[in-house]
């Protein structure tokens, strides 16, 4: 999303070469030698769907490009890579032990001619102020950014200090700790996605230690379920644009060490994600329970199989904003007029209507059944 900010506000053109989610190695090391190519921008973890990209096969292929350059006294390509979320990742991908290395700066080393640019939040999982996030690059690469605009304020000295204290006072064994639990909490999570029925998205591209999972949910029906008894996820929809048999509906949980936090009273004595986990075994239970032959007859991908089932109607019109055209055209002025409804109508026309994207779908439904029987 912050790439495709950036291609409208600078005005670049962003190529995506995809692969099951992934950055597709093969592809990049053709399109690299364009020389209108000046930067790739690859991820350690990808916030929609869990998954990384192969950084070392990435690096080795910018790097092949690069020194073809500099001998031809051409500007050379920048790695970006996105380690915003991904610090899970990076403990149990260190390269050492036998195990995989997602450390990009670890990977390149000292006589790399790549300039490398590195991104993490640290108050998405080191426990710090939010808006404490860094930007490191490989010497010079930084230094193109003095005394240009940027984009937020930085940090205040009490949130450095904050920050600082932090990371001293839990230390590297602490982070190492807390964080291998986090994965191993993981695995439950992928056992019970599968077990409701589920399946994981691009599963294969999941690095260990990975704390992002997304779910194809048909029709969404799990979404609105599980939302109803107070979890939160972000939508996923057009999952596989080049199989539109396939499931092109799913949600994403991106999980913290502060999803291990035990809820007292309030969760039974449980933790906030085994709560969740119990949750989402129940709702898939009512969801198999709860489907109709009729709504068999109509693919759970299109709108009149959503509301059969009981699913997330908005997925459908997210959907058709992919595409120019008629439907981007209609679902813009459904959801403008909605939200407009929504946020300048008052509390009282909003309890009045207390579910009004679903009254409308119903009612677009029924004009085009009622259409169609006259026309017969």
């Amino acid at each position: 999303v912050a790439v495709e900010r950036a291609e409208r506000r600078f005005g670049f053109e962003l190529v995506r070469l995809y692969d099951c989610g992934t950055l597709d190695t093969r592809r990049l090391a053709v399109e690299i030698r364009d020389p209108r190519v000046v930067a790739v921008y690859s991820q350690t973890l990808s916030y929609t769907d869990g998954i990384s990209d192969d950084l070392e096969a990435i690096l080795a292929i910018v790097e092949a490009e690069n020194e073809r350059r500099s001998g031809a006294g051409l500007p050379l390509v920048t790695l970006v890579n996105d380690s915003c979320l991904a610090f899970c990742v990076l403990v149990h991908n260190d390269g050492r032990g036998g195990r995989g290395c997602l450390r990009l700066l670890d990977l390149a080393g000292a006589r790399c001619t790549t300039p490398l640019i590195v991104t993490l939040d640290a108050h998405k999982h080191l426990g710090v102020d939010k808006g404490v996030s860094s930007c490191v690059g490989s010497p010079g690469t930084l230094s193109h950014l003095a005394g240009s605009v940027r984009v937020g304020a930085q940090p205040t000295k009490g949130m450095l200090v904050r920050a600082l204290a932090d990371l001293l006072l839990v230390g590297v064994d602490g982070y190492t700790r807390i964080y291998r639990e986090l994965a191993e909490q993981m695995r439950r999570v992928e056992a019970a996605v599968e077990a409701a029925g589920l399946a994981v998205v691009h599963r294969s591209h999941r690095a260990a230690g990975s704390s992002v999972i997304s779910a194809e949910d048909p029709a969404g029906v799990l979404m609105r379920k599980l939302k109803r008894r107070g979890h939160s996820f972000a939508s996923l929809f057009n999952l596989y644009p080049s199989d539109p048999a396939r499931c092109q509906y799913g949600w994403s949980l991106s999980l913290t060490p502060y999803a291990l936090r035990d809820l007292g009273g309030a969760g039974g004595g449980a933790t906030a994600l085994e709560v969740f986990l119990r949750d989402l075994g129940r709702a898939a239970a009512e969801a198999r329970a709860a489907d109709s032959r009729l709504a068999t007859l109509f693919s759970a991908n299109s709108l009149p199989g959503i509301l059969l089932r009981g699913g997330t109607e908005e997925l459908y019109l997210f959907t058709l904003l992919w595409r120019p055209g008629l439907g981007r055209a209609a679902a813009s002025l459904v959801l403008r007029r909605l939200f407009t409804g929504l946020l300048d109508a008052g509390v009282v026309r909003s309890r009045k209507r207390a579910d009004p994207l679903r009254e409308l779908a119903w009612l677009a439904v029924c004009g085009v059944l009622l259409a169609l029987a006259l026309a017969l």
